[in-house]
């Protein structure tokens, strides 16, 4: 696991770099093993992302593609392969350049936010939201107790009233997928704000590699997999399945200076 790969005397110092961070630095710390973020950014992300996907696909790399963007925010994700996209009528990334790469599993970093950090599963296809919606009503039981688990914060892009008084998770899929969404946008959200609290980031994207494999399989070949998926989940956690710990809000942050 991650904990404990850096120094702990040396985790301020790294805060304080990605916090202030600019682009140009951002860029060098992805791309450059030389820099000093090289590996810190590329540790986390294996352990945040692509362990917890490799628990249901253990050739989970050679199945899905990689891509980062660095904007005021820093997002590495993995998303389906060209393959994936082949015969759909819809935005396909490869060709269209698009970001609404049907679903994704992300790492962000995000250095204006209180939550320095986030992971998550993000929906962004009509054939994935359609999925997901038919997989909720076929499995809510099992998909209510891995959410109910996970405590997931959710973002769309378009306002919906009935999901903002929502007084549940519940009920806030039941009215996402009773409307039309013509972005077909839906993310799943995890901040966190300290290294070492990997841990809880891990298990929740092992709940949210389930999802994302149940969406892509029956995207790409209507199968239905949660089931399976589920059982190779309870048997990871040895029948433990983990209940996180709520994630703290994650707002922007204001710096207020002094005037006097």
């Amino acid at each position: 696991m991650w904990e404990g790969r850096i120094p702990k005397l040396m985790e301020r110092r790294y805060y304080e770099i990605l916090r202030n961070a600019t682009q140009e630095e951002y860029y060098e710390a992805i791309n450059s093993p030389d820099h000093e973020l090289y590996d810190v950014l590329w540790d986390l992300f294996e352990t945040v992302v692509i362990e917890p996907a490799e628990v249901f696909d253990s050739d989970f790399n050679k199945h899905n593609q990689f891509r980062y963007s660095i904007n005021t925010e820093v997002t590495l994700e993995f998303f389906p392969d060209s393959d994936y996209f082949a015969k759909r009528f819809e935005p396909n990334p490869y060709r269209d350049g698009t970001d609404a790469a049907g679903i994704h599993l992300k790492f962000s970093i995000l250095p204006e936010r209180s939550c320095l950090f986030s992971v998550g599963l993000q929906i962004w296809g009509r054939s994935e939201r359609l999925a997901f919606k038919k997989l909720w009503k076929q499995h809510r039981p099992l998909l209510r107790d891995l959410l109910r688990r996970s405590k997931p914060m959710v973002s769309k892009r378009i306002p919906f009233p009935a999901m903002d008084y929502s007084s549940s998770l519940d009920e806030m899929l039941d009215n996402y997928f009773a409307v039309r969404d013509s972005e077909n946008f839906l993310e799943l959200q995890y901040a966190f704000a300290q290294l070492d609290e990997t841990e809880s980031a891990y298990n929740y994207m092992v709940y949210m590699g389930l999802l994302y494999h149940a969406i892509r399989a029956h995207c790409q070949d209507r199968e239905n997999r949660v089931e399976q998926l589920a059982q190779r989940l309870r048997e990871f956690f040895a029948g433990q399945l983990p209940d996180l710990a709520h994630p703290l809000p994650s707002v922007e942050m204001t710096i207020t200076s002094d005037t006097g």
